[in-house]
C-alpha cells in the first residue's frame, strides 16, 4: 500500500509540473498547437485546419482528421463561424465543407485515418491514381471520423501502427496478488488446507508482485511500430509452513530488481481504405536481464535436488523467449475491437530449467465517447504448458487462465508538441484451472500423500502515465 500511494504521489506531482511547464511555454512563446493532439500547427501546414467559433475564437488543428473530430465534438459545422482545410496542392486554406478528401493513400501527413484535403476534385482523383486511396466529400468524411485514431489494450496490442515518426513514452505502475491456493479449478484456503494433512509441508499462501516499468513506442515507418518495455520488479512470497505434524508457522521470501527487457515489433500486413480493419504480424523476444537463481539444494522428502528459489520469486527466465503471433483490430464509429493470438517459446536456461511455452488469446471492446476519454473491457486467455528442471515436467505449474479487465483512459494535458495520458485497469481471474501433483513425503513420522499446488485467485492492477508525440514527416 505504500508503494502504491508512493507511486500516485508522483505520477500527481509530475502532471502539475508539466502542466506548470506547458502553461508558462505557451505564455511565453505562443506556439500554436493542436487542440486535440497537442502537435505544433507550425510543422503541419500542408494539412493544418483553422476552425473559427461563433464568437470569434480560432483553433487549429494539425490537419482534417482532428478537425473533423472538432467539428463533432462540438455538435456539428454550424458551431462554427467557419472551417477551413489547406489544399494539399496550392497550400491555400480553403472551406472543409466544399473541399474534397483523400483517404487510404500511402500517405499520412498528420494523424490517423490520413484525411487529406483538395480544392479540386480532379487533383484529388489524380493524386489517388499515384498514391492509392478513396476520394470522398465532407459529408462522407464527418459521418466516418471516430474520437480517436485507435485505442491501445492493456493486456494485448492493437494492430494499427500510428505512422512513421510517432513516438510514445510511459512510465508504469502494476501491482497483481494472488491469495488463494488452486487444486485444479477449486481454491482452498492455505490454513485449512495445512492443517488438515500432517504431511503437508507447506502451502502456499499469498504472492504479491510489484513492477515499475519504463515503455518506449517508435514507428520508424507507416507499417512498423516497435516496443520496448524495462521491468524492476519487486515480489513477496508468504508460504505457511508446518515443521513437525502441529506446529505451524509462516515463512515470507522477497526478491527485487531488473526484470527481462521485452521488445517487439508489429508489423501491419493489411488495412482497409477506410482505416477501420487492420491485420498485423507481432513478432517479440525478451533478454535476459533478469537474475535468475539456478541455486539447488536437496529436498528431504523428495530426496530430488530442488531450486532454492521457486519459479514465481525469479526475475528473469534466465535465457531469451520469443514469441510471434496475429493482431487485428476494427473500427466501428465510436467503438474499438481488438483481438490477438500468441504463442511464446520459453527455452531451456543454462541451469537445465525451462518455464512451459503460452498460448495466449485477447479480446478488447473500446468505447470513446470523445477524444479524450476511453473506457472498456478486456478479457484474455492462456494455456501455459508445465516447467521443466533437468528435463523433468513440474506438476505444481501451468494451466489454464482466464482474465477479465475493466480499463480505461484520459487525455489531461498537451505539451511538449504532443499529449499526456493517464491509463488505468483494473481486473481479476474469472476461470482458473491450475496444475498441480501429489508427491510422498518420506519424512520419519511423517510419511505419506501431500500436495503442491499454486496460488490463484486475487486481482491485478496498473497505472501508467503516458506522453505521445508524432515528429513532422517531410512531404
Amino acid at each position: 500500500m505504500k508503494t502504491v500511494i508512493k507511486i500516485s504521489f508522483m505520477l500527481v506531482v509530475f502532471q502539475f509540473t508539466l502542466m506548470s511547464a506547458w502553461v508558462s511555454a505557451e505564455e511565453t512563446h505562443k506556439r500554436e498547437s493542436c487542440r486535440v493532439c497537442g502537435m505544433y500547427i507550425d510543422q503541419y501546414q500542408k494539412s493544418a485546419a483553422e476552425l473559427v467559433f461563433k464568437d470569434g475564437k480560432k483553433e487549429y488543428t494539425c490537419g482534417v482528421a482532428c478537425m473533423l473530430r472538432e467539428v463533432e465534438d462540438a455538435g456539428g459545422i454550424s458551431a462554427f463561424q467557419s472551417v477551413k482545410v489547406h489544399d494539399w496542392v496550392s497550400g491555400e486554406l480553403v472551406d472543409a465543407e466544399t473541399a474534397t478528401y483523400v483517404i487510404g493513400s500511402n500517405v499520412i501527413p498528420d494523424m490517423v485515418p490520413n484525411y487529406i484535403a483538395f480544392a479540386k476534385r480532379e487533383e484529388a482523383e489524380a493524386f489517388v491514381a499515384k498514391e492509392g486511396g478513396e476520394v470522398i466529400d465532407f459529408k462522407i468524411a464527418y459521418d466516418d471520423i471516430s474520437p480517436v485514431g485507435t485505442t491501445a489494450p492493456f493486456r494485448i496490442r492493437t494492430a494499427v501502427t500510428p505512422g512513421a515518426g510517432n513516438f510514445s513514452a510511459g512510465m508504469v505502475y502494476g501491482y497483481a496478488q494472488k491469495d488463494n491456493l488452486k487444486i485444479g479449478s477449486n481454491g482452498v484456503d492455505p490454513s485449512n488446507f495445512i492443517r488438515s494433512n500432517k504431511s503437508q509441508p507447506q502451502a502456499l499462501e499469498e504472492i504479491q508482485v510489484q513492477q515499475q516499468s519504463l515503455t518506449l513506442n517508435y514507428s520508424p515507418t507507416d507499417h512498423l511500430a516497435l516496443f520496448m518495455n524495462v521491468p524492476w520488479f519487486e515480489k513477496r512470497l508468504k508460504r505457511l509452513t508446518q515443521p513437525k505434524p502441529g506446529s505451524f508457522g509462516e515463512r515470507i521470501d522477497n526478491e527485487n530488481g531488473l526484470g527481462d527487457i521485452a521488445i517487439e515489433g508489429r508489423y501491419n500486413l493489411w488495412r482497409s481504405t477506410r482505416w477501420d480493419k487492420f491485420a498485423t504480424i507481432l513478432l517479440g523476444t525478451t533478454l535476459p536481464t533478469g537474475h535468475f537463481d539456478g541455486n539447488r539444494a536437496l529436498n528431504p522428502m523428495t530426496k530430488n535436488l530442488d531450486l532454492v528459489q521457486p519459479a514465481g520469486l525469479q526475475l528473469g527466465k534466465g535465457t531469451a523467449t520469443f514469441t510471434g503471433g496475429m493482431l487485428y483490430s476494427q473500427r466501428w464509429k465510436d467503438f474499438w475491437f481488438h483481438a490477438s493470438a500468441l504463442y511464446t517459446v520459453n527455452p531451456e536456461n543454462d541451469d537445465d530449467f525451462s518455464y512451459g511455452d503460452v498460448v495466449t488469446g485477447g479480446l478488447a471492446l473500446h468505447y470513446t465517447p470523445n477524444y479524450d476519454w476511453m473506457i472498456g473491457v478486456e478479457m484474455d486467455a492462456s494455456y501455459t504448458a508445465e516447467n521443466q528442471d533437468r528435463g523433468n515436467d513440474l506438476g505444481n505449474s501451468g494451466g489454464t487462465v482466464t482474465n477479465l479487465a475493466f480499463v480505461s483512459d484520459y487525455r489531461f494535458l498537451n505539451a511538449l508538441g504532443g499529449n499526456f495520458k493517464l491509463r488505468g485497469s483494473v481486473g481479476l481471474p474469472i476461470y482458473e484451472d491450475l496444475n498441480y501433483q501429489n508427491l510422498n513425503n518420506r519424512t520419519p513420522g511423517r510419511e505419506g500423500r501431500y500436495v503442491q499446488g499454486q496460488l490463484g485467485d486475487g486481482f491485478f492492477a496498473n497505472l501508467s502515465l503516458v506522453w505521445t508525440f508524432r515528429a513532422a514527416p517531410d512531404y
